[in-house]
């Protein structure tokens, strides 16, 4: 899927500036960016409100310093078309939004870490907003000055990889990027099910940590990266035992990766969409932005 529209959440920081700078200029270039600044005031207790200037007039002298400051934004962006939102609400509900609004194939943000802002917090507004879209959200951090290189692919199941194989497949074809498909094998769970096997089959154990069976399961995610569209040339696949955030974050530095994408089960919806521990984990450390993939395919 070729990105021709994405939707760019601006609270003003150096984050979200830097942000929409990099999808413009490297991750998407040619694309209409849509960026959106929501107002988000609480109402002051009633017994200060008479200390407060009406709300309508705080309200429009914010929205005129906010359309102001997103001009200047849009003019240092490499984008052909630029478009410029402020709107007044909850800041996931109104990107997400629109992101519908716009028929966007894309929603961004720049994540913040330790400090305040659109995304402070993990588990509260970036949370929010992985989990209420049903468009990807890319969520970017520490970007580098260049297009994708190298793509690291978590996959879990079959069934929770289409999404983010197809998001890879297209990106490997279009800058040219290596894609390495990667599945972390949890030892506990995967020796006692190797182990049960063994007395069915009335075979000898077989230890998930052998190369021999590291490789067959290796093959089985590199072809499916092939499947999906990748070229064999530019893919790879490893299959590594352990703990699964531990061993993606330690992946994606290893094999001095530019993007990581990952698939999310759900349907965009704050309570049926699941996010899942690893890739809460993965967007809370990850050295490089992340791209989160629903799965329509997969139920929750």
């Amino acid at each position: 899927m070729k990105v021709e529209r994405a939707v760019v959440g601006i609270d003003f920081s150096s984050p979200s500036v830097d942000a929409a700078s990099w999808v413009g200029r490297y991750f998407a270039p040619g694309a209409e960016l849509v960026l959106v600044h929501v107002i988000s005031i609480p109402e002051p207790p009633p017994i200060v409100r008479s200390r407060f200037a009406r709300r309508d007039l705080l309200i429009g002298t914010v929205r005129e310093g906010a359309e102001k400051r997103l001009r200047e934004i849009s003019i240092s962006l490499s984008a052909d078309r630029v478009w410029l939102e402020v709107r007044e609400g909850e800041p996931v509900e109104c990107i997400v939004a629109l992101a519908e609004d716009f028929s966007a194939e894309l929603v961004v943000a720049g994540a913040h870490g330790e400090r305040a802002g659109l995304l402070e917090g993990l588990g509260s507004t970036a949370d929010h907003l992985v989990r209420a879209s049903t468009r990807p959200v890319l969520l970017v951090t520490h970007p580098r000055l260049t297009t994708p290189r190298h793509i690291l692919v978590p996959l879990n199941k079959p069934e929770h990889a289409s999404g983010a194989l197809s998001w890879a497949s297209v990106l490997s074809q279009r800058f040219g990027a290596r894609v390495t498909a990667m599945h972390v094998v949890t030892g506990g769970v995967a020796s006692g099910a190797l182990a049960a096997l063994a007395v069915v089959s009335g075979t000898a154990p077989v230890d998930v940590s052998t190369p021999l069976a590291v490789a067959e399961g290796s093959d089985r995610w590199l072809e499916g990266a092939v499947a999906a569209g990748v070229p064999r040339e530019q893919a790879s696949s490893e299959v590594i035992p352990g703990d699964p955030t531990t061993e993606i974050l330690a992946a994606a530095k290893r094999l001095d990766t530019d993007l990581i994408v990952m698939g999310r089960r759900g349907t965009g919806n704050l309570r049926r969409a699941v996010l899942g521990s690893v890739v809460e984990g993965v967007l809370r450390s990850a050295p490089c932005p992340v791209l989160v993939v629903p799965e329509p395919s997969a139920k929750s």
